[in-house]
């Protein structure tokens, strides 16, 4: 990134940073075994400096090293070669939650355990403890041992512990959803306002729309190196790269419902990204292109506008031309298509009108 930083104080530096995961190769030879042991290297030399404020998105295809970089920022994993500091800033991950819980411990008990692992002292967890058990959805069953937990109860202990220790550096991605649609939506909404406070997020995430959003610095990762470091133009390069992905086969499809809520809660005269899914506006829009999106009432929709809507089939958002109302039903359809389609777009499933392509 080629901005200056003289001003600011750093949170976090890396240099020459190099993971390898072992693979382990077995052969016999006239009935003796062989081990050979190889390395796979998942991140390769990796060098970067932040500092305290930014938000950042990692961006890259499955299989990058996002994930592998996040989890040694995180301290969960450790790098083969290179220095990482975080110069004394207390670093929260929601990558894995159930770290440091103990299945015999009761829920109380292990909020105790996980936010002292966390850097809270029993002062603050003692003020904080109902709040935690509040946010979890867990009151009537706190006091009961770990094990008798579901999966779904401990990642929402997990994350409730994690959300309450006031780190100056968070680190996620998009896994950190759990619970049921509610759960995760009030997930969304607490992770949206720490973005909006003074801590460095490193946010790895396939929901590009959500990223940009958020994100002011982007790092583009590929086959474990950082390719690209910088503004807005780092994600836009990459989406381009992309364009040819068809929407449905998107990775954000995994949590699409969390997605289209996240849209749909945005505030009139907001702005966000889509692709166009389909080819059924061309030439004007061709299919991967993006667009800008913003949000209006439903009630000021004019026949000729480009509109959004979500669609449940499609499990993204689709792009198509406002046709008319017919006995309070919606039409709409693509510049290229002869028929109009009617029964795709609601109310409840308006997203706004595109603004620019």
């Amino acid at each position: 990134m080629k901005k200056k930083h003289k001003l600011r104080k750093l949170a976090i530096k890396i240099n020459k940073l190099t993971k390898n995961y072992p693979l382990r190769e077995e052969r016999w030879l006239f009935k003796s075994l062989f081990v050979k042991n190889n390395f796979f290297p998942v991140l390769k030399d990796i060098n970067l400096t932040i500092y305290e404020g930014e938000k950042i998105g990692v961006i890259g295809d499955n299989g990058a090293g996002k994930t592998t970089l996040l989890k040694i920022i995180s301290e969960i994993t450790s790098p083969t070669k290179g220095v990482i500091k975080t110069f004394g800033k207390k670093v929260v991950s929601l990558i894995d939650l159930t770290a440091g819980f103990n299945l015999d411990f009761s829920g109380r008990e292990n909020i105790y355990l996980n936010g002292v692992l966390l850097g809270m002292d029993r002062k603050t967890i003692l003020t904080l403890e109902e709040k935690i058990i509040k946010f979890a959805e867990l009151d009537e069953y706190i006091d009961q041992p770990l094990y008798t937990y579901s999966s779904g109860m401990i990642l929402r202990l997990g994350f409730s512990v994690a959300i309450y220790a006031n780190p100056d550096i968070f680190i996620l991605d998009e896994n950190f959803i759990v619970g049921d649609q509610h759960f995760q939506k009030k997930a969304y909404d607490h992770i949206e306002k720490l973005f909006n406070q003074g801590k460095t997020i490193i946010f790895s995430s396939h929901f590009l729309p959500l990223l940009k959003r958020l994100c002011n610095r982007f790092i583009w990762m590929d086959n474990g190196k950082i390719i690209k470091d910088g503004d807005i133009e780092v994600l836009r390069e990459y989406q381009k790269k992309n364009q040819s992905i068809k929407m449905e086969k998107s990775p954000s499809n995994k949590y699409a419902e969390v997605f289209f809520a996240f849209l749909k809660k945005m505030p009139i005269g907001e702005k966000f990204i889509a692709p166009a899914g389909s080819g059924s506006m061309e030439p004007f829009i061709i299919k991967g292109d993006e667009v800008e999106v913003t949000r209006i009432d439903f009630n000021d929709l004019k026949k000729g506008n480009i509109i959004a809507f979500w669609s449940n089939e499609f499990k993204n958002v689709v792009i198509h031309r406002f046709y008319k109302l017919s006995k309070g039903k919606i039409l709409t359809k693509g510049d290229n298509n002869i028929v109009a389609d009617v029964g795709y777009v609601e109310k409840k499933n308006f997203l706004g009108i595109v603004t620019n392509f």
